[in-house]
C-alpha cells in the first residue's frame, strides 16, 4: 500500500485505500509482461489536501507498465496518471492531476514444493 508524503509545511501524510484495482497482464513476451491497471479509492490525510478542501478525498488512476521477470526477482516500470478530488462534497472543489513514472522491485518466494519430486 503506497504512502504519500507532501513536501509542504506542516508535513502532510496520507493513506490511500484502493477499493477497486483492476490489472490486466498481457501475454508474456519472453521475460517481459506488459500490463494495464485501473484503480479507484479513498484518500485519508492528516490535513486538508489540497489546501481548502477536506481530509477525505477520492482517487482514480490508470497505469501502463511492464514487469521484467528474473529468476528470483522482477523489476517493474510504469507511467501512471492519478486524479484526486473531493467529488464536490467539501467546502470547495479543488482537483489535482498527477503524472508519474514509478519503478518497482519484487521478490519471488518459493514454497519448497517445486524442487521436491
Amino acid at each position: 500500500m503506497p504512502l504519500f508524503l507532501y513536501s509542504s509545511l506542516p508535513t502532510r501524510r496520507s493513506e490511500p485505500v484502493q477499493s477497486l484495482n483492476l490489472k490486466w497482464n498481457f501475454a508474456t513476451r519472453g521475460r517481459v509482461v506488459p500490463y494495464l491497471e485501473l484503480s479507484g479509492g479513498t484518500l485519508f490525510t492528516n490535513h486538508d489536501v489540497p489546501t481548502g478542501t477536506d481530509r477525505v478525498n477520492f482517487t482514480s488512476s490508470a497505469a501502463l507498465g511492464a514487469h521484467f521477470l528474473g529468476d528470483s526477482r522482477n523489476w517493474s516500470v510504469e507511467l501512471r496518471y492519478m486524479h484526486i478530488s473531493n467529488a464536490g462534497l467539501g467546502r470547495s472543489q479543488l482537483r489535482h492531476q498527477h503524472r508519474a513514472v514509478r519503478l518497482g522491485i519484487g521478490k519471488f518466494f518459493s514454497n519448497g514444493k517445486a524442487n521436491k519430486r
